[in-house]
């Protein structure tokens, strides 16, 4: 058998001026600091970034501000209906936010039938005006302004199935104007 002699080596280290001298001058043993890798970072700094997204997200939805002016800015929708004193024309005007408001201002509204024939009124209207609108209508309790054209204002109203032009035109009062205009058939 062969043995195989193994060879180590010592190491001594040697400092000058005997033990515990010029450990307070940097003479000491140097400790390595160890610094995270990368990869570290990124395994604790993904979760807590998304942590703090998630409490942004939950923290800004409880904080959310309000519109505090609810001006009309345009109208939602048109309707054209059936009514026993004539046909009534409903609408719902709404603010930024697509909430129904009501407003104070001018209002014109034209109604035409596919021959020409107009009919139209301009009136000055106040928030008082808008309410709910009546059970029946396709706007069923909604907020929103409701007038009759009487029948004997325009004689000649479509028949079931027909259609009409409906032109809404707004002034409010302390806002920009606005208008609509909506092709609307006879239920």
């Amino acid at each position: 058998m062969v043995a195989a002699a193994v060879s180590t080596r010592v190491r001594t280290t040697v400092v000058n001026g005997g033990p515990g001298v010029g450990q307070g001058q940097g003479q000491s043993a140097r400790v390595k600091k160890s610094r995270g890798s990368a990869a570290t970072w990124v395994v604790i700094g993904v979760p807590v970034l998304l942590a703090l997204t998630l409490v942004w997200q939950i923290g800004s939805s409880l904080v959310r501000t309000e519109i505090a002016v609810r001006d009309a800015v345009a109208v939602s929708r048109v309707s054209l209906e059936a009514d026993p004193l004539g046909s009534r024309i409903d609408f719902v005007v709404v603010d930024r936010s697509g909430q129904e408001t009501t407003m104070n201002g001018d209002m014109s509204i034209k109604l035409r039938e596919p021959d020409g024939t107009l009919w139209q009124i301009a009136r000055t209207v106040t928030a008082a005006d808008f309410s709910p609108l009546p059970e029946g209508s396709l706007l069923a309790g909604r907020v929103g302004y409701s007038m009759v054209v009487p029948a004997t204002d325009w004689l000649r109203a479509p028949r079931r199935g027909g259609s009409a032009t409906v032109s809404i035109s707004v002034q409010p009062t302390d806002g920009t104007p606005f208008s609509t205009v909506a092709e609307e058939r006879f239920p």
